[in-house]
């Protein structure tokens, strides 16, 4: 339900926002407000509390961001007020923000390494990435001191593992299926 709810108002905001090219300005309206709900559990309660009635949420909204945000970004959210769907804010902006991605042909990736990389090399990663996909990828990198050496890679749905764990768990599998 929450997928279905989240991809019906994200397209109706995506419909809104093309014609008047502010894709881009709402999606960074919209992590906004994701990084405020997440940072703040309290807001984030508020907002979806029933305890609370629909007009005073639609203050609270215009006092925090009147000015701070576009007006159909404001108007959406009295909206999501409006129809109970403020439980699903944040699925609503991770689709959104997939919705403007996919748009735009970027496509986000993770590179997960032992030690940091360096920027020129998370920048070489990226180039790489870039060019074999076809897509501009975003690189950012993630450190798991579980993997001994090498990079493991998620590429959206696609996972490209170079690790030396995963290059030593194949060579023991192909030393097992040796007869002797």
């Amino acid at each position: 339900m929450a997928e279905l709810v989240a991809k019906r108002y994200a397209g109706a905001l995506f419909e809104v926002a093309l014609p008047i090219r502010k894709e881009q300005l709402f999606k960074e309206e919209l992590l906004t407000l994701l990084e405020a709900l997440t940072t703040n559990p309290n807001f984030d309660q508020l907002l979806k509390s029933p305890l609370i009635q629909a007009q005073e949420k639609k203050n609270i909204l215009t006092t925090i961001f009147q000015g701070k945000i576009s007006q159909e970004v404001l108007n959406f959210l009295y909206i999501l007020v409006d129809k109970r769907r403020l439980n699903y804010i944040q699925e609503i902006i991770h689709e959104y923000k997939s919705m403007v991605d996919s748009a735009q042909n970027i496509v986000e990736a993770t590179a997960i390494t032992a030690t940091p990389m360096s920027r020129e090399d998370v920048l070489r990663l990226q180039e790489k990435l870039s060019a074999t996909s076809g897509k501009n990828v975003t690189l950012k990198n993630e450190i798991n001191h579980e993997i001994i050496g090498g990079v493991l890679i998620k590429l959206g749905d696609k996972v490209i593992d170079g690790t030396i764990k995963n290059r030593l768990a194949q060579m023991q599998e192909q030393l097992s299926q040796i007869i002797v």
